[in-house]
């Protein structure tokens, strides 16, 4: 079989259009892993500096703390917490973990409620805990801790995962 000029000129089109179709998805391929591993870097140098840090605080600050004691008068008798409250609660825990909320944005732009989340796992409240205070179910709670992982990390995780991670910052 023999091809003529024009079906020779879009074949060769064809491949070109292939070729650099396929350079441009490899290129988007490293861009991605390149920003991912740069968070990754990130994530590590603060879990080391979480670490030295953590050493210079007492962790017992938080939890002796008048916004503690309310969050936990919240938990029994099934209230949300209030919106000053919120901000105390940030200052306390970024008093203790330096810089934890500057941490968390620097990886993700996160909504309230993502912020929320992951303020009332690194004060250690149980997620029916979190549930109730954010006035939001118990699998919202969940689906909101999975998807934070694989936002941040660029790969599946489990609800552990996330908790895990928030933990160590």
């Amino acid at each position: 079989m023999v091809l003529t000029d024009r079906e020779l000129f879009l074949l060769v089109i064809c491949t070109v259009f292939y070729i650099t179709l396929f350079i441009l998805v490899i290129q988007n391929n490293r861009r991605k892993i390149q920003l991912l591993q740069s968070r990754l870097d990130n994530i590590h140098a603060m879990q080391k500096m979480a670490v030295i840090e953590q050493r210079d605080h007492d962790v017992n600050s938080i939890f002796s703390s008048p916004v503690y004691q309310r969050i936990k008068q919240y938990i029994a008798s099934g209230q949300n917490i209030a919106e000053d409250d919120w901000a105390e609660l940030t200052e306390v825990v970024n008093r203790v973990y330096t810089g934890f909320t500057d941490k968390l944005f620097s990886l993700y732009r996160m909504s309230d409620q993502d912020y929320h989340v992951s303020l009332l796992i690194k004060i250690r409240l149980q997620p029916k805990d979190i549930a109730t205070l954010t006035a939001h179910s118990k699998e919202s709670v969940a689906t909101t801790r999975s998807r934070l992982y694989q936002k941040v990390f660029g790969k599946k995780g489990s609800t552990k995962d996330w908790d895990d991670f928030i933990l160590s910052i």
